[in-house]
């Protein structure tokens, strides 16, 4: 099966499990909303961040086991793949005793003596960092299965373990119903043990699948000191990450109590639910991009990666620009009355978000070289300025969401210093990606969202008229990509999928 085949027929196997997971998420984001309240939100969205701060060895460990075992899959080389499967496991065990330990002890001494919780809850946020910290643990464990899965490009299993997931965490939102007790507690109990059954499942299936799966451990020196190299640099990256994120909700935390952070919780749900939709199509491209490099073609490494970046950009744009311009009419109409500022907060991620995917495909073609030292060290050094500039901008007592706009800015930086390393690396010249990629998303991007913005200035806050300017900006998104975003390869494979897919229909 060709590349582009295979990747439309992952792509389409992950789509149809988004659409499940997307409907199950936003009816289970509004009961759980209307079940736990917003401060018990805040409080979990808070002390999930905790654990997700101190977890960030593992962000950068599961990008390494992908690379790894795709590249070797790209060589065709079993005994070193099943060494590297060994390896991992090995390592990400040691990781969870790690994070154990650095969780039971500053975790925990964080959770009950900085962060702000009001007394009578805080026996409750204790119960949650507990549950937490298991539901991490498994969760580091079971990144070697996982990367597996995704480097032999098994979409449709991963699809399905994706299923069984979001059904468990539907029948939790029925259960807080029914089960008596303090209801952000039981939650957090079901939460974790619908983690512990995905856990086991992905791991069954995997040790029977795959030949490179198994429970024994392994030592090689030599291959150590690479994929330690990788995973050390991408864990500096991830500290980074971490750190705009969980740092800067901790910053709003100081100065704005549990209720912003609820509010932001909310927002970020909403914008996780919509990129998934673009990381997805990534999860079906990353594998190729490497395997592609791992065999030394790099012609066949740049088309991949220059059609990833305007795919995902184009894709984010088309889900997004409804949720700009119509935020407070689907707040309301998803959550009844939503808190204060999650409009914004929701806009300004959604924005941020969709500059940041078009360093999706450029950062795997840097990974698949294997060298990411460079790309570390400077683009973290760009993003940790976000966090004295959010701090500065609180104190000063701005509102609390134009924190985003400093992430904002610095994704367009960042986007430039990706594309000058992957050129260095690969040979790819960035010239050629701006020309032929980013330069038309930009123009599609700008050209696209004036039709509905100026339908949603000029008519008044109904219903139909909602419906009227979500549909004006889908179908502007759709005409302007195809008709300025698209090259003529581009719109001839487009036409044949449609055509494949209507002869199915019919």
């Amino acid at each position: 099966m060709s590349d582009n085949k295979r990747i439309l027929k992952n792509t389409l196997l992950l789509y149809v499990r988004m659409f499940i997971t997307l409907g199950i998420s936003l009816f289970t984001t509004r009961v759980i909303f209307q079940a736990l309240g917003l401060e018990n939100m805040g409080i979990y969205n808070l002390v999930g961040g905790v654990i997700s701060m101190l977890g960030f060895l593992n962000g950068s460990m599961s990008s390494a086991s992908q690379r790894f075992l795709s590249f070797e899959l790209g060589r065709n080389n079993q005994k070193n793949l099943k060494e590297v499967f060994e390896l991992i496991l090995f390592i990400h065990c040691i990781l969870a005793i790690i994070i154990i330990l650095l969780s039971e002890t500053i975790g925990l001494w964080f959770i009950n003596k900085k962060l702000v919780i009001p007394p009578e809850r805080l026996l409750a946020a204790n119960w949650v960092y507990q549950t937490a910290i298991f539901s991490s643990i498994l969760g580091i464990i079971k990144v070697p299965f996982t990367a597996s899965v995704m480097a032999h490009e098994k979409m449709g299993i991963y699809a399905y373990f994706s299923f069984i997931d979001v059904v468990f965490k539907l029948l939790i939102v029925y259960a807080l119903w029914f089960i008596p007790g303090d209801s952000l507690i039981i939650y957090a109990i079901l939460l974790m043990l619908s983690g512990t059954i995905d856990f086991l499942i992905s791991m069954i299936y995997c040790l029977k699948q795959f030949n490179e799966c198994n429970l024994h451990f392994t030592w090689n020196r030599s291959l150590f000191k690479q994929i330690f190299s990788f995973s050390g640099w991408n864990l500096f990256g991830q500290v980074t990450i971490i750190a705009n994120d969980q740092v800067l909700n901790i910053f709003l935390n100081w100065f704005y109590g549990t209720i912003v952070n609820g509010a932001r919780g909310i927002a970020l749900r909403i914008n996780g639910i919509i990129v998934q939709f673009v990381y997805q199509f990534q999860s079906a491209l990353n594998p190729p991009i490497v395997k592609s490099f791992a065999s030394g073609n790099i012609e066949d490494t740049r088309k991949l990666i220059s059609r990833g970046i305007k795919i995902s950009f184009l894709l984010m744009m088309l889900l997004s620009y409804p949720f700009i311009i119509e935020t407070d009419k689907i707040l309301t109409l998803w959550l009844g009355e939503s808190p204060q500022y999650t409009a914004w907060f929701t806009r300004l991620a959604i924005i941020n978000t969709l500059l940041d995917t078009m360093t999706g495909p450029i950062t795997t073609g840097i990974q698949a070289n294997g060298k990411v030292k460079k790309l570390q060290i400077y683009v973290s050094l760009a993003l940790i300025t976000v966090l004295p500039i959010s701090y500065l901008l609180l104190k000063l007592g701005i509102e609390p969401y134009f924190v985003i706009l400093a992430n904002i800015f610095v994704s367009f930086i960042t986007l430039y210093i990706r594309l000058n390393i992957l050129q260095q690396y690969t040979g790819i010249r960035k010239k050629f990606l701006i020309k032929e990629a980013i330069f038309p998303c930009y123009l599609v991007a700008i050209l696209s969202i004036i039709p509905p913005f100026l339908y949603h200035i000029l008519t008044i806050n109904s219903l139909i008229n909602f419906i009227i300017s979500c549909l004006t900006s889908i179908i502007s998104s759709i005409t302007l990509s195809y008709m300025i975003g698209l090259n003529n390869s581009e719109k001839q494979f487009v036409i044949s999928i449609i055509k494949k897919l209507y002869s199915k229909i019919k």
